[in-house]
């Protein structure tokens, strides 16, 4: 029973510290690909290598995180 509790926590261990090490790769500096005044910072990659990051917009020559509004506005026609 011990070696079996034993067995359960090691493997318990190695996924965790695996998810950690993949969730925490970054590029060395974040790079922004934009058109205009709008991109996407690189941040890292997950673990099938796609990039992750964070919407921006460009406001007096600075990249600024995009934020978003939790109400629902009705359509305009």
């Amino acid at each position: 029973m011990n070696r079996r509790l034993l067995s359960w926590v090691a493997a318990a261990l190695v996924a965790g510290t695996t998810t950690y090490v993949f969730a925490q790769t970054r590029s060395p500096q974040p790079q922004v690909l934009s058109g205009g005044d709008l991109g996407f910072r690189v941040e890292g990659t997950d673990f099938r290598g796609r990039p992750t990051g964070t919407f921006v917009v460009r406001i007096n020559g600075n990249w600024v995180e995009v934020g978003t509004s939790g109400g629902v506005h009705p359509a305009t026609k």
